[in-house]
C-alpha cells in the first residue's frame, strides 16, 4: 500500500530519501510531479526531461536511447527508502504490456558466430512481488539488485534518459494514508435508532498499483489500460448487530451474532467470495495480493482487532435500562466496523470492486428508546 508524496518535498529536502517507507508492513511512496516544477525551455515549451531521480508515477515515462525508445512505469519496490532506487519496471506497450521486466541470467549467456558473448533479454511476466529478479536500480545506468541478474537490454545500455507525459486515461491524486488522529477520535453515536448503521467517516486512503490486483476475467494489458492505479480507503462506522423491541417477554434477544466475509488464497492472491456486477451487468471477482491483505490485517491488529478462522463472533453481554418512567421501547446493539474499500479508478469516476470488514468486538455500544 503506497501513500504519496510531491517530488518538490524531495528538491527542498534530499536527505528525505533516505527515510524508511510509511510505518507498517509492505508499504512505500508513489511520487507526484509537481507542475509548478515544469521547467520552459526557450521556445515556451514545457522540458519533459526527468533529470533527478526518484521517477514519478503521475507520468507516463519513455526511456530513451539514441532513437531507440520504450514505454515503461517505474515503480518503487516496497519496503525500501527511495534513496535505495530500486523499482519495479512495468511495460507500457505491445505483447507484453503490463509485465514486469526481469532479469537474464548468467546461464542463459549465448555464443555468436563471431565468438562475442550474447546476453538474450529474459521474457517479461506478471509480477511477482517478492522476485528479486524483477527489481531495478536506476540513476540512468541501471543494474539488477540480484547480482546474477542482467536487466533488458533497453536498461543494460549506459546513459539512458527518461521523458515524462501526461497520463491520458488516469491521474493519481494525493493520498497520505492514516489519519491516525482522526481514527482515534472514534464516530459520534448520535444517530436514530432506526438506522442500521451510522454514516461513515474516511480516516485513510492509499494507492495500489495494478499489478497488485486481479479483476476476474480481464487481461493484464487490459486491466492497466483500464485502472493504473487502484484507491484503497479506510472507513469507520458503526453498524447494527442486535435489535429488540419491548414486548414485556422476558429472555429475548440475549446474544448478537458477528459475520465476516470470506476470502480464498489462490496463486499469491486472496480472491473474494462477494463478486460485483460490472458495467456490462457480468459478474466478477476480485482478488488482492497477500502482501496487501497482510497490511491491512497488521493497521487492524495495532487497534485491538483480533483474527481468526471464525466468520461468525457470538457476543453476550448484560445492557440496564436506565432512563425515567421504567419502560423502554427499543433497544439496539452496535459494533465498530473498520472498512477497506478497494476502488477502480478511471477518469470517468470510480467503481468500489470489493469491501474488506473488520469488526471491532471490544468496541461495543448500545442505545435506547
Amino acid at each position: 500500500m503506497y501513500v504519496t508524496k510531491p517530488v518538490s518535498v524531495y528538491r527542498r529536502s534530499p536527505q528525505s530519501l533516505s527515510l524508511p517507507p510509511p510505518e507498517g508492513p509492505n508499504s512505500g511512496y508513489l511520487i507526484l510531479h509537481d507542475d509548478e516544477l515544469v521547467e520552459i525551455t526557450c521556445c515556451g515549451c514545457g522540458d519533459d526531461w526527468v533529470k533527478d531521480l526518484p521517477f514519478p508515477q503521475n507520468k507516463d515515462l519513455t526511456v530513451r536511447h539514441g532513437s531507440d525508445e520504450d514505454k515503461v512505469t517505474f515503480i518503487p519496490v516496497l519496503n525500501q527508502p527511495l534513496s535505495s532506487n530500486r523499482y519495479h519496471v512495468i511495460l507500457r506497450r505491445g505483447n507484453h504490456k503490463g509485465e514486469a521486466c526481469t532479469n537474464s541470467r548468467e546461464e542463459d549467456m549465448e555464443i555468436d558466430c563471431c565468438g562475442c558473448t550474447n546476453v538474450p533479454d529474459a521474457k517479461p511476466k506478471p509480477l511477482e512481488p517478492s522476485d528479486g529478479g524483477s527489481y531495478r536500480r536506476g540513476y540512468f545506468v541501471a543494474k539488477s539488485v540480484d547480482p546474477d541478474g542482467f536487466p533488458p537490454s533497453f536498461l543494460r545500455r549506459k546513459w539512458w534518459t527518461v521523458t515524462m507525459h501526461t497520463p491520458r486515461h488516469y491521474r493519481l491524486g494525493e493520498a497520505l494514508g492514516l489519519n491516525s488522529s482522526l481514527r482515534a477520535r472514534l464516530l459520534g453515536f448520535d444517530f436514530p435508532l432506526s438506522h442500521d448503521c451510522s454514516e461513515a467517516v474516511l480516516v485513510g486512503k492509499w494507492y495500489c498499483p495494478f499489478m497488485f490486483v486481479k479483476e476476474g476475467g480481464v487481461r493484464l494489458k487490459d486491466q492497466m489500460t483500464k485502472c493504473m492505479f487502484y484507491e484503497i480507503r479506510l472507513e469507520q462506522r458503526w453498524e447494527k448487530i442486535l435489535n429488540s423491541v419491548n414486548e414485556n417477554v422476558e429472555g429475548k434477544n440475549k446474544g448478537g451474532c458477528v459475520c465476516g466475509c470470506l476470502c480464498s488464497k489462490r496463486g499469491g492472491f486472496c480472491w473474494w467470495s462477494e463478486a460485483i456486477w460490472d458495467e456490462r451487468n457480468r459478474r466478477n471477482r476480485s482478488g488482492i495480493e497477500h502482501k496487501v491483505v497482510e497490511r491491512m490485517k497488521w493497521e487492524q491488529e495495532r487497534v485491538g482487532w483480533v483474527g481468526g478462522n471464525e466468520r461468525r463472533v457470538r457476543v453476550e453481554r448484560v445492557e440496564e435500562f436506565g432512563g425515567t418512567g421504567g419502560r423502554w421501547k427499543r433497544f439496539g446493539c452496535y459494533v465498530l466496523v473498520e472498512r477497506f474499500v478497494l476502488k477502480r479508478m478511471s477518469m470517468n469516476g470510480s467503481l468500489a470492486l470489493l469491501t474488506y470488514d473488520f469488526k471491532h468486538t471490544h468496541q461495543i455500544r448500545s442505545k435506547w428508546e
